[in-house]
């Protein structure tokens, strides 16, 4: 759930904290004094497209921040949050989820959650876990016949959502086999085109003949090869000083121990210097031999230097053209290989390949029909709810209905299944049901919409539920219908609802009151938390326009029936 809203620099609003509590929350004021704003500024939170026209005038950025409540979520979506927000390498807290907005006054945003940068599409993602707002502009969704088969299946539950997930994913192996049915099916001549082309891929591939690790073997050999001159050079001088030469270092060392063993027949202690330097001479004599076979082993030539620059230069040519490494060349090869032998055999193949989708058609056929019954079994417990809600609603006498299009032939086949469903409605006893979209007014529209969510709250994992204006239309008996509504949603989910109404303030666990206060210079929006008698004060005022003693004596009232 929703424990805090803080804005800054937002429009109107200087600064406020919005702390709603569980419960129905319900949030008034009068027009123009910013309530829509406290929606925005959760739209942002949500993920809505910033604007700088939204930065308080001389100030350089806005700012919301959200406190959410994870241990409020049902526990498969407390799984979920936790599972996306390690997929992208953000923090997870068990008991806080902060998200939060910056508007620049270039009209750039960032956004962060739990301290991190993230980008809008994850913020999406985690925040409508939290959140679902139900605008002016959500009710028109009602509307809309390409979200009534979701809403269907969102009143049957895991049974449709389990029966759909296998439904795609059968589709998607029909779709694979079509399209692989296309590629083989095409043209002879675009068929004999490629092969050439994949025959030549495979046979220049093929005697290249590049081994795993070879271009890290070639670069080494490359600048082994470039100093080689150098390194030639260096050896044969190296070796003429050890060895070679007849004044070379073993030659003179061997000569200086004969002679110091010459003198240890006259003299001892000459004998322990001869025999250092007969030790010495050996060693000298071992190091001369090992340079003098790096000399004679040494590999370079022009010839050599050149037969692996080519070779670098063939590989340069084969990732230009076949993939970026060593590995993605050969990979080529493969499946140019795997393809022609596919093309080779195409006829047998697309005979396999028929047979194989028919068996998927049939899988499909049966998953479809599966879907269909599921959905025209609860659709006509969907309606007869709506019609008892909408009853309650003071809008008796009403006929609801979901009506089911099947697809035509061509188009047969779609990711939500083989119907068009849409919704049907009729005011007036006497009157066929019609689209919903061609019917309803904003009221009933309003009306409708709560309705539908009403019968979805059970079903509803989201924590907070946020109904602006949901009164748009009504008033009278219907207002208080609608107060009920939302206080009986408000059992199992937080509401926050923005109103003009009494009865639905009335209804409130906790009330909220938007006032703006304008002087010569500016203007500033706050939000205030109202006690029993401000509570008083404000549903008489949305009663009457006034606070009088009979204005509050009815408030009083109003509010005792919650």
């Amino acid at each position: 759930m929703l424990r805090r809203l803080e804005i800054s620099n937002f429009a109107v609003i200087s600064h406020c904290v919005f702390e709603p509590g569980s419960g129905l929350n319900v949030i008034s004021g009068e027009t123009g004094a910013g309530k829509s704003l406290l929606i925005d500024a959760i739209g942002l939170i949500l993920g809505d497209k910033a604007s700088k026209t939204l930065i308080r005038s001389d100030c350089d950025k806005a700012y919301v921040e959200a406190l959410f409540d994870p241990s409020a979520l049902s526990e498969d979506s407390f799984s979920e949050l936790k599972v996306i927000l390690e997929n992208y390498g953000l923090p997870f807290d068990e008991e806080n989820l902060i998200i939060s907005r910056e508007i620049n006054a270039d009209g750039k945003s960032s956004a962060r959650i739990n301290g991190r940068s993230a980008v809008l599409t994850v913020l999406k993602e985690i925040s409508s876990i939290f959140v679902d707002i139900h605008g002016q502009n959500d009710t028109q969704k009602i509307f809309d016949e390409n979200t009534h088969c979701d809403l269907l299946d969102r009143f049957i539950g895991k049974e449709a959502y389990d029966l759909k997930k296998q439904y795609t994913d059968v589709l998607q192996q029909y779709k694979n086999t079509v399209l692989k049915i296309r590629d083989l099916g095409s043209s002879p001549e675009a068929n004999a085109k490629r092969r050439e082309y994949l025959m030549f891929a495979s046979s220049e591939i093929r005697k290249a003949d590049f081994k795993e690790g070879e271009e890290e073997e070639l670069s080494e050999l490359k600048k082994r090869f470039e100093n080689s001159a150098r390194i030639s050079n260096l050896l044969e001088e190296a070796n003429e000083l050890l060895y070679a030469s007849e004044d070379s270092s073993v030659t003179t060392l061997k000569q200086a121990s004969g002679i110091i063993e010459k003198l240890s027949v006259f003299d001892e202690s000459y004998k322990e210097i001869s025999e250092r330097l007969n030790s010495l001479s050996l060693d000298v004599e071992a190091l001369a031999s090992d340079v003098n076979s790096k000399y004679e082993a040494d590999e370079y030539s022009e010839e050599k230097l050149d037969e692996t620059d080519k070779r670098i230069s063939l590989l340069y040519d084969m990732k230009a053209k076949y993939g970026s490494s060593i590995s993605e060349i050969n990979k080529f090869a493969d499946d140019a290989e795997k393809e022609i032998s596919d093309i080779d055999n195409s006829e047998i193949r697309l005979g396999e390949l028929r047979k194989e989708l028919k068996i998927i058609e049939s899988d499909l056929l049966s998953k479809s029909k599966a879907l269909s019954e599921l959905r025209h079994k609860h659709a006509e417990v969907l309606s007869s709810k709506i019609v008892n809600e909408l009853s309650d609603l003071e809008m008796v006498n009403t006929r609801f209905g979901v009506n089911f299009k099947e697809h035509s032939k061509q188009k047969y086949f779609s990711g939500k299944g083989t119907e068009d469903i849409s919704f049907e409605f009729s005011a007036n006893p006497g009157e066929s049901l019609k689209p919903l979209s061609r019917i309803a007014s904003g009221g009933e529209a309003s009306r409708i919409m709560l309705a539908v969510k009403t019968i979805l709250s059970e079903a509803d994992s989201t924590p907070t539920l946020i109904f602006d204006e949901i009164d748009t239309g009504i008033s009278g008996a219907a207002a208080l219908k609608v107060a009920e509504k939302l206080k009986a949603i408000s059992l199992k989910h937080q509401v926050l609802s923005v109103t003009h109404t009494a009865q639905i303030a009335s209804a409130a666990d906790v009330n909220f009151y938007i006032c703006k206060h304008t002087d010569l210079v500016s203007s500033n929006t706050e939000i205030i938390k109202l006690d029993q008698d401000g509570k008083i004060k404000e549903v008489s005022r949305l009663l009457s326009g006034t606070s009088d003693e009979e204005s509050f004596n009815l408030a009083k009232n109003l509010i005792a029936r919650f």
